[in-house]
């Protein structure tokens, strides 16, 4: 027996997962559904959530954008987490069933076209953001500066984000190495100018770093 959870509102996917209060779950035996019905989840610490997926032997989450510290959570628990997704919930459901929920179908907007690992760069996280100017490392704010996390460009200043072991003074080459998925185990060859931090492990959904 397979229990997944689909965070929804009003017959859709919930485009945020961190203020979700509602999960459509369904039962799987055999590949078909045997049971189906309707949770609510806690508002208030992001543990709470974690822990009554849990509670409810969730083994798989659907949803939309969510927040790395949750995602972590979630996962701690030993729940795969399929995030990004967007759509009604019946369609969601049925392509989940059938293995087809990877497509860019059912990626949020600002996720398409990245194929089976859309899942990385700008896209890992609610607080990141997508497709905005001077959100990922090395490229130009709206000033003009080059912006590191959420640095704001100003000028020919460069920006002043956190800085981890996949960004590189400026001229600086960059090394090759492995990105690996600190849940799973799962490794996949560093890709230029998409530090390993900002994928997401396609095949579990935990967070990437770079394997020292």
């Amino acid at each position: 027996m397979m229990k997944a959870a689909f965070a929804c509102w009003d017959n859709r996917i919930a485009p945020v997962f961190d203020t979700a209060r509602r999960i459509h779950t369904i039962e799987v035996e055999s590949e078909r559904i045997v049971r189906e019905g309707k949770e609510t989840l806690p508002d208030d610490q992001p543990v709470q959530k974690a822990l009554r997926l849990a509670e409810l032997g969730v083994g798989t989450l659907v949803c939309g954008a969510i927040s790395r510290q949750l995602h972590s959570m979630v996962s701690a628990h030993g729940i795969r987490v399929i995030p990004f997704v967007a759509g009604e919930l019946d369609e969601i459901v049925k392509a989940w069933l059938g293995g087809n929920l990877r497509g860019d179908s059912f990626a949020m907007p600002g996720c398409r076209g990245r194929g089976p690992r859309r899942f990385r760069g700008t896209c890992t996280t609610v607080k990141e953001g997508c497709d905005m100017p001077g959100n990922r490392p090395g490229e130009r704010g709206e000033s003009g500066g080059r912006g590191q996390g959420r640095g704001q460009g100003q000028g020919p200043v460069t920006g002043t984000g956190r800085k981890g072991p996949d960004d590189l003074p400026s001229g600086a080459t960059e090394p090759a190495g492995t990105c690996m998925c600190y849940q799973c185990g799962y490794r996949e060859p560093h890709e230029l100018g998409v530090p390993c931090r900002h994928k997401v492990c396609p095949r579990c959904g935990g967070e990437m770093g770079r394997e020292s």
